[in-house]
């Protein structure tokens, strides 16, 4: 074996890199030193220049915005002449006043050119101002304020007045002669002319208030009002005028008449004079004096603002400037350091590739020529101190992954609890024995094994002792199978073998074999436990000629065996076919449940009080309407979800689908409850009374509107913790009631043990009861005993009358069914409600 020669002396790379830190760091130190006093400079005079623009800008904002105020107060004023619009005219503009003193203060200390822009402004805004307050004070004067009133009150009120009047004396003279037949309709006429009028009025006064708060000449929807509205009456006073024509008007009509027929006219005339006197401008002088006099000088104002802005820009444009030359002369520094550090990186690789790359080159070419006898790496001619420790140190590693490497294997291929081939050995041996089979023309058996109610030992007993089983079944399975044959552990309690060179003959004689050794007695810290085992077979080349394929359908076979509690099942196309829809099914039920699309529904069977017939409660019925397949039993949902734990969201999507609707319906129709079924898994779930109790909060729902419906079986599956649960719900309020009562093996004396109060008998005893006489025994028995217990009785399946009748004689609480009422959606149910549907039992 070749070994490394003596040690030589050699230079560590710390020394190396000491050097070359302290030279970089004295050039970064040094350079950042420079700039920093540089940009401190350049940092504290833009400072200043800064500190007076924020200052001006500040200001300027200032002034800006309580001039802005003062315009918005003035034109609120003009609109509704407030004291408090007034006061806050003048504060605004004492505050705009007060900014305007500081701001000149300012710039008068720190520039000439904006103190001359600031005299500007302050002329301005005093001329400004002046006028403001003038506008105030002119604006108490009303007859300034509004020059056309007189107009009004002169010409317009007085045709008002007088058409008025004649209307008046008009209708009082129809009333005084009531002998002829046609007055009444007359009377009408001319109360319909006044009436005319006084709408015509009402949009006039509608107008003038619009006039005051107008000062352009909007098209406002009064005047064509007022127009629509003169037209009409001049209609109305020429229909009079035909009626005076026939001599059917009285003396003071006919003058009135003549009276309403100039005033009509006269008035609409002075309207249009008006109206010409409003387009010339002079209706209101505070708006003419607003746009003559202060529109102008508050743009002048604003003018000198914008002035006074763009000063600020350019002054703010020469501090950028100043600070894009110290960024320049910056820029230049870095670009100097930047070639200095590039430099030294160079330098850093140099000795790098001395030091540290070529002698890992070598080494590595060193390790791919040696291959096994890596551990006497030699070291190279030129390297460190660090480089030869690497060397050292790989060595020793080697050795020991080589070692490891061993168990490694060993581990990835076998299962590390039993010592058996794992799935992947299990996967790798199949593949061979199926070219075995092929070469030699013969037919090889994968069989999956699983074991039943395994999970019980583990709850029971704890993983520990299970562990202990899962040891002894991979011991005895050993001693059953052939040398040619291979026995794996697939993970928890599923094996497999593979039977090469076998047939079904053959075969059963050895799955005989496999189901004695494991139901044999298995002892466990002096325990004595029984073991039965569930097996699924598939042939090569019959069910499949790979590995996955054989697997997946040796799988499919033995969960139809555990399904139909079977030693042994032998794979069919048809467990495929059946396995391959279920599991869409399953796929399209999961997407309905997380994306519902209104395939999902709950229909709603009324359930009936026998002796009052009134409708008590509803039993919620899940619906599916498959869009491909079509209605898909509710039997077959809850069947294909609880295999793959999916009964947990069902159950919930119904719950909350049942109690939603139920609390929607309580407004209109009190008293309703709603049954919801459970399955055997949801008494498993110690978490339901909670999801119970926050749905009903959820909606707002009282919890004794709502029954759970429980199957015996599903009680006794595990009748303590069911137990547990419905002591819960029913300490919540929540009535429990046994479903399908006849059809399971507990009796009515384990059942008074449970917090029920109702029962439901099975559809099969009540349906033929008229006809069976066994039926109809058992029916009144239940009841009778069911009575005796306190419990309430409900018969489901009622299909006629007859039935019906002699539940009523047996005293049987409620029934349901289609004799009744079939199924139906939630509004379907409500409709049917409401039309008072009433059943009569003779």
């Amino acid at each position: 074996m070749i070994r490394n020669p003596p040690p030589q002396r050699h230079t560590s790379l710390r020394s190396y890199y000491t050097v070359i830190a302290v030279v970089v760091i004295l050039i970064l130190v040094s350079g950042s030193l420079i700039a920093s006093l540089y940009v401190n400079k350049v940092f504290r005079d833009n400072t200043r220049a800064l500190q007076l623009q924020n200052h001006v800008t500040d200001e300027i904002a200032e002034v800006r915005n309580a001039i802005w105020l003062a315009d918005n107060a003035l034109n609120a004023m003009l609109i509704n002449p407030q004291q408090e619009y007034q006061l806050t005219v003048t504060r605004n503009l004492q505050l705009a006043e007060n900014s305007l003193h500081k701001l000149k203060q300012k710039t008068a200390q720190e520039s000439l050119a904006l103190s001359g822009l600031m005299h500007d402004f302050e002329v301005d805004f005093g001329i400004l101002k002046h006028d403001i307050l003038e506008l105030m004070e002119k604006r108490k004067d009303s007859e300034w304020l509004y020059p056309m009133l007189p107009f009004i009150s002169r010409t317009l009120l007085e045709s008002n007045e007088e058409f008025e009047l004649a209307a008046n004396l008009a209708l009082q003279e129809i009333e005084s002669n009531d002998n002829a037949r046609y007055e009444t309709q007359l009377y009408r006429q001319v109360d319909e002319v006044r009436d005319l009028w006084r709408e015509l009025i009402l949009n006039f006064r509608a107008i003038i208030i619009r006039f005051v708060s107008l000062n352009e000449n909007q098209n406002i929807t009064q005047e064509d009002n007022i127009r629509i509205l003169h037209q009409r009456i001049l209609d109305k006073l020429a229909d009079l005028e035909k009626m005076k024509s026939k001599g059917r008007l009285g003396f003071e009509t006919e003058d009135a008449l003549e009276i309403m027929q100039f005033r009509a006219t006269k008035w609409y005339q002075d309207y249009q004079e008006l109206k010409k006197l409003r387009e010339s401008n002079i209706w209101r002088a505070d708006l003419e004096y607003l746009d003559t006099k202060i529109r102008p000088m508050q743009a002048h104002v604003f003018a000198d603002l914008t002035t006074l802005d763009k000063e600020m820009v350019a002054l703010s444009s020469r501090n950028v400037a100043l600070v894009e030359d110290a960024a320049s002369r910056i820029n230049l520094e870095l670009w100097g350091l930047s070639a200095i550090a590039i430099s030294l990186m160079l330098l850093i690789y140099y000795m790098l590739h001395r030091l540290v790359l070529s002698p890992l080159a070598k080494i590595a070419e060193t390790i791919s020529t040696e291959g096994r006898n890596i551990e006497d790496l030699l070291m190279p001619g030129k390297g460190s101190r660090e480089i030869l420790t690497l060397i050292n140190s790989f060595n020793s590693l080697r050795r020991q992954i080589h070692q490891r490497q061993i168990a490694l294997q060993h581990q990835a291929l076998n299962d590390s609890l039993t010592g058996l081939p794992n799935r992947a050995l299990l996967q790798d041996r199949l593949e061979q024995a199926i070219h075995m089979a092929h070469r030699q023309n013969t037919s090889l058996a994968v069989l999956l094994l699983d074991l039943d109610r395994f999970k019980d030992i583990n709850d029971t007993l704890g993983h520990p002792s299970g562990d202990n089983v899962l040891q002894q079944i991979a011991k005895r399975l050993l001693g059953c199978i052939r040398e040619s044959d291979t026995v794996a552990r697939l993970g928890g309690d599923e094996f497999a073998i593979i039977v090469p060179d076998t047939n079904q003959g053959q075969l059963k004689e050895f799955v005989e074999c496999v189901g004695t050794v494991i139901g044999q007695v298995i002892e466990v810290d002096s325990h004595k436990l029984y073991v039965a085992v569930s097996i699924g077979v598939a042939f090569y080349p019959h069910h499949g000629d790979d590995p996955m394929t054989l697997i997946r359908n040796a799988d499919i076979a033995m969960y139809e065996a555990k399904r139909n509690s079977l030693k042994y099942m032998i794979y069919n196309d048809s467990l495929d076919q059946q396995n391959i829809e279920n599991l869409s099914l399953l796929g399209d039920l999961r997407i309905e449940l997380e994306n519902p699309t209104g395939q999902l529904q709950v229909h709603y069977q009324p359930q009936f009080e026998l002796f009052n017939r009134t409708v008590t409660g509803v039993e919620a019925l899940l619906r599916w309407e498959h869009p491909v397949r079509g209605f898909i039993s509710p039997e077959l949902v809850v069947s294909i979800s609880e295999k793959i734990g999916l009964i947990a969201a069902l159950s919930d999507w119904v719950l909350e689908t049942a109690i939603s609707d139920c609390a929607a319906w309580q407004q209109e129709n009190p008293g309703i409850k709603v049954s919801v079924n459970l399955s055997a898994m949801n008494l498993q779930d110690s978490d339901l009374p909670e999801n119970v109790s926050s749905l009903l909060t959820e909606y707002k729902l009282e919890a004794d509107q709502l029954s759970l419906e429980i199957t015996e079986s599903a009680v006794m599956n595990d009748p303590v913790q069911a137990r547990e649960v419905l002591q819960v719900l029913n300490f919540m309020g929540v009535e429990l009631v046994i479903d399908d009562y006849g059809t399971g093996f507990s009796s009515l004396a384990y059942l008074k043990l449970l917090p029920v109060s109702s029962l439901k008998i099975d559809k099969s005893f009540v349906i033929d009861m008229q006809d069976e006489e066994n039926d109809a025994i058992i029916v009144y028995s239940t009841i009778d005993l069911a009575h005796n217990l306190g419990l309430t009785v409900i018969a489901e399946g009622v299909e006629n009358q007859q039935v019906a009748r002699l539940l009523r004689q047996q005293k049987c609480d409620a029934a349901q069914g289609f004799y009744f009422a079939r199924p139906m959606a939630k509004y379907d149910f409500l409709r049917w409600l409401n039309s008072r549907y009433e059943l009569v039992v003779t």
